[in-house]
């Protein structure tokens, strides 16, 4: 019972100083570099590369993990190669910090899914939804944190990576808490079974949509909507604080009902999120960013618990969905950010044109979950029939 209760703490505090880390880490870039006289493209360059080697490198790791390497010794390294990285931003040039983000991306992708494999490993089978929804709740609520940790550092770039880099640390510390689970607990027999390219393709446009939500979201709302730097990032951490109820709703769902009714869920939640972003109204655009935080964050946690629960290789199974989320993630700020810098303020109706992505990616994830739920009716019914 003691060594589960240090599981279930790492699992709730890992995440969270994780997420703080992160977002004070990419808000200060950001912020940095525009005052530099960075365009928000130059700005989402540093997001893609990001997204990119993560995506690239999590289903390797993940592979490498499910042959037999340690998987806390995994954690550890991609831990302190976070560490060290986030203390070099403030002394290299913008194209070095190019190649960092492309570091960070490889210790993420050590980290992070192989965090998400421990969480699905030292969950009871009828809480996994709702666990690693919580896992989830807490990256998102770092990342609430780290909003408005940048405001109380007020931009002190030297400040903020030192706290950066301790907060990963005591990641790291933490993680020392799974090196109790042993062989025989997590081994599990199971059919092998394919998820498929619908799920795939899903990851995929939620890592786009979600990817929007970070340099793109920050500075629509901050300068489209005129909301200002301390203003937007006020915003987006009590939208992010209240969006996790919301995910972790989308768990409970997934437990009590089927993956089908939480996706379909998402996709009304979305596709709400997507059009409200768009209208030329401070207070529509709020409540479409609350939406937009539950439908892309609420996607993370059910997509990883399902493929982990119905598939017998978990590291190479989450890596997988780690990689469609994170190709989706590296396009989508490089997408954004263009027409961010081209549309402005450019209008139809009472519609902003440089926010069209997320509507148009809310109408793809909406064909996509159908596509998905065609295909899981389809199977059952021929399933029935050869009965």
């Amino acid at each position: 019972m003691k060594t589960r209760g240090k599981l279930y703490l790492s699992i709730f505090l890992i995440p969270l100083l994780g997420g703080i880390a992160a977002r004070l880490l990419r808000v200060v870039i950001a912020f940095f570099l525009r005052d530099l006289g960075a365009t928000v493209f130059e700005i989402s360059i540093l997001a893609s590369v990001f997204m990119l080697t993560r995506g690239i490198f999590s289903p390797i790791v993940g592979r490498i993990a499910d042959r037999g390497a340690s998987r806390i010794l995994i954690v550890l390294v991609g831990f302190a190669g976070l560490c060290i990285d986030s203390l070099l931003y403030p002394h290299v040039p913008y194209f070095l910090m190019i190649l960092l983000r492309g570091m960070d991306g490889f210790y993420g992708a050590m980290v992070w899914p192989t965090m998400q494999a421990f969480v699905h490993f030292s969950s009871p089978k009828h809480l996994r939804g709702r666990l690693m929804s919580s896992y989830y709740i807490m990256g998102g609520l770092g990342g609430s944190v780290g909003y408005i940790l940048y405001n109380a550092l007020l931009g002190n770039v030297k400040n903020a990576v030192i706290t950066v880099a301790v907060f990963y640390f005591l990641g790291g510390v933490l993680s020392l808490h799974f090196k109790d689970l042993k062989g025989d607990e997590i081994k599990e027999v199971k059919e092998t079974k394919r998820a498929g390219i619908p799920l795939y393709t899903l990851s995929f446009l939620y890592g786009m949509l979600f990817a929007l939500g970070s340099e793109v979201l920050l500075f629509y709302l901050a300068e489209i909507m005129t909301l200002g730097r301390e203003l937007t990032t006020l915003l987006l951490s009590v939208a992010s604080m209240l969006s996790l109820l919301g995910t972790f709703l989308v768990g409970h769902v997934s437990d009590r009902k089927s993956f089908s009714h939480a996706l379909w869920l998402l996709s009304i939640f979305t596709l709400l999120a997507g059009f409200l972003i768009m209208v030329d109204n401070r207070i529509v655009a709020i409540f479409g960013t609350i939406l937009f935080f539950i439908g892309g964050r609420g996607f993370l946690p059910i997509s990883r618990s399902f493929a982990a629960s119905t598939t017998k290789n978990v590291g190479t199974s989450i890596g997988f969905l780690n990689l469609t989320s994170n190709i989706g993630s590296v396009i989508s700020p490089l997408m954004g950010g263009a027409l961010l810098d081209y549309f402005r303020y450019s209008h139809v109706f009472i519609f902003n044109l440089s926010a069209l992505l997320f509507f148009l990616l809310s109408l793809a994830i909406l064909g996509n979950t159908y596509l998905l739920y065609y295909r899981e009716s389809h199977s059952l019914s021929e399933k029935l029939n050869h009965r």
